[in-house]
């Protein structure tokens, strides 16, 4: 795809000249792995002034002979603009790295005789991955080193379900630099579960079928896709892709009336961690971080038409560069399209006269695998000028072994011997957002009742009290669905029709709260779990809740660091940071492989339109068809 505009992503052949420029320009050898080639997105001030802009990338590095971060940005043309160390910090795990480990890992003879002992004479019959291992290093190797750790499980059949036959307490620790196992954790006590997990189509077979559902849009999509530019119904915005957080948003604005009003600069799911709260062997270490330590957008899926996306499709690709350099690209990464949506509104009138819209949303959306799970990533936009993003979670779950029937409390049994530890998934949106300009504020809106008397003679009446979150220590928020709490983010500089600021809303869906205390490795890690909302001041180099490196990282980095000046948020260019998720107790039903779980939020209009943006939708056609259901 040819580069029309600053903020499109870098195109492989523009990921291929950084590298080259990169290796020339700052003397790289075969020791530098490339951790994240990420877009450098021009600053706000530089998108408003021009478009002919230099096309520059950050890179992050990870010199291995000195363990040190190189940072640095260069552009397509070879023009460097600074290059700095990066001192007391480790860059994610690669991909290239983790096939090294898992190379070394298989040629250990203690590690063989570890299987054989088991019963397993093929090395080439057991799944290993590689985890971090920063939520439990053994003390004799926590000595600075980027260490990461292998589970194992055993596949005795081609298409077996290996997650079905997990090796309970055998896990070799591998040293990322030095490509050495430095130690083999072997406790011999459970044996490998025996039953089996099918879920391969020529497995369990296809008996339940249905009749075929066309989706057709006869006159094509409705959408007009420029690039990277998408203008739907009176939806304006940018997609974009980033190789640590995947799919991004850029540039959101609703034509109302003519005029086109911004609504965010910038939305993306900016870190998302997986806390494991099993006290098992095998389990208490899991606690990854998807987003910041291995980067999301390596392990986007090619999507496929009729089975993850349906409709009049329009794909995108992207690219992404591997640790030694090599760009790849990945085919079909984005899905576009639009779908129906139930109704928008309707009305019978008391004379019988019926009007009825039905709604339709745009659809953004793209796929990740990392390890065992899947996680979609869907954002949606509706013809009322609201915005939801949903993740959707599936895949197989994480196992391991015990005993059948064994007491565990903290994990499900799904077949004898066979255990899903539980867990939580918490992500965090990072949302810059322009509500019809930089200058925005954060109210928090809460619903309250009222004693007996004169303003609540029947017992009934409520009313809502609004509070402004004037700094960025109060901005630290929690949900609280029993006064219906919610945030608007209003243009204290804009007024409606009636007098009030525009705003957008923040609705909070289906969510949890971390359950890890907060003293624990993962808590101090990952201390933005322990509020729903966080609001900032807008600053370029804030991107990441954790930090920008979480990778065995002691805690404290991002979020807790920068709130720490409790910078004024009022009138200001903001920030908002809203954290969601689930807390999965998995069910035996969640096995062999998980039915979708969903999480997610809603951003809806309050007070920014005159009125509903849906009242002038076109009435459909009435179909009239007989249905044998």
């Amino acid at each position: 795809m040819m580069f029309n505009h600053p903020l499109d992503p870098l195109s492989h052949i523009e990921l291929e000249q950084v590298v080259q420029h990169a290796r020339r320009v700052w003397k790289l050898d075969a020791e530098h792995l490339f951790s994240f080639v990420q877009l450098q997105e021009p600053t706000k001030s530089e998108l408003k002034s021009s478009e002919n802009l230099p096309r520059k990338a950050r890179v992050t590095i990870w010199d291995r002979k000195r363990a040190m971060v190189l940072e640095g940005v260069i552009d397509t043309q070879g023009k460097a603009y600074e290059l700095r160390e990066v001192p007391g910090v480790k860059s994610p795990v690669t991909v290239v790295e983790s096939a090294i480990a898992l190379k070394v890992v298989k040629e250990s003879e203690e590690v063989k005789q570890a299987l054989k002992d088991r019963g397993i004479e093929d090395i080439h019959s057991v799944h290993m991955e590689t985890w971090p291992i920063g939520a439990q290093i053994p003390e004799f190797l926590n000595d600075g080193r980027r260490l990461i750790w292998t589970p194992m499980w055993h596949q005795p059949a081609p298409e077996a379900n290996f997650y079905a036959h997990p090796i309970h307490g055998l896990h070799a620790i591998v040293d990322l630099d030095r490509e050495e196992v430095v130690h083999i954790e072997n406790v011999l006590d459970v044996p490998i579960p025996a039953t089996e997990g099918p879920y391969r189509s020529n497995q369990t077979g296809n008996r339940i079928t249905l009749k075929d559902l066309q989706i057709h849009q006869p006159d094509g999509a409705s959408c007009k896709v420029e690039g990277w530019k998408v203008n739907w119904e009176r939806w304006e915005f940018r997609v974009g892709f980033d190789q640590r957080e995947g799919l991004t948003l850029h540039q959101v604005k609703f034509l109302d009336n003519e005029n086109l009003r911004s609504i965010a600069h910038r939305m993306s799911i900016a870190e998302l961690v997986i806390p494991y709260g099993d006290a098992a062997q095998g389990a208490y270490r899991k606690n990854a971080f998807d987003t910041g330590e291995f980067g999301l957008g390596n392990f986007t899926n090619s999507l496929t038409l009729g089975c993850d996306c349906l409709g009049e499709i329009i794909y995108l690709d992207v690219a992404v560069t591997e640790a030694d350099g090599k760009v790849r690209t990945i085919e079909n990464a984005i899905c576009m399209h639009e779908e129906d949506f139930g109704i928008l509104w309707k009305h019978v009138d008391v004379d019988g006269h019926t009007e009825v819209r039905r709604g339709r949303r745009f659809v953004v959306s793209s796929i990740v695998t990392v390890n065992n799970y899947e996680y979609g990533y869907f954002w949606y936009f509706y013809q009322d000028g609201s915005i939801e993003f949903e993740a959707k979670l599936t895949g197989i779950v994480l196992t391991l072994a015990d005993h059948p029937h064994a007491d565990h409390p903290s994990a499900t049994e799904i077949e004898p011997g066979l255990w899903a530890p539980y867990h939580q998934h918490i992500l965090c949106a990072r949302m810059d957002l322009e509500v019809d300009g930089e200058g925005n504020s954060v109210v928090e809106v809460e619903s309250f009742n009222l004693p007996l008397g004169e303003r609540n003679p029947y017992g009934s009446a409520y009313e809502t009290r609004e509070t402004v979150l004037e700094s960025e220590s109060r901005a630290k928020r929690l949900i609280d669905p029993i006064q219906g709490r919610f945030w608007k983010i209003i243009n204290p500089n804009k007024k409606n029709h009636v007098g009030k600021s525009v705003g957008y809303k923040l609705i909070p869906g289906n969510t949890t709260y971390p359950l890890a205390l907060p003293e624990s490795v993962i808590g101090r890690r990952a201390e933005f779990m322990y509020h729903h909302l966080w609001v900032t001041q807008f600053h370029e180099s804030e991107r990441y809740p954790a930090g920008d490196y979480p990778f065995q990282h002691e805690g404290g980095a991002g979020l807790p660091e920068w709130t720490k000046d409790d910078r004024d948020l009022v009138n200001s260019d903001l920030v908002l940071w809203y954290v969601f998720g689930t807390n999965h107790i998995p069910r035996t039903e969640d096995w062999p492989v998980m039915p979708v779980e969903r999480t997610g939020f809603h951003l809806k209009p309050s007070g920014f339109f005159k009125r509903s943006p849906g009242i002038d939708v076109a009435a459909s056609t009435p179909a009239h068809a007989k249905c044998d259901c």
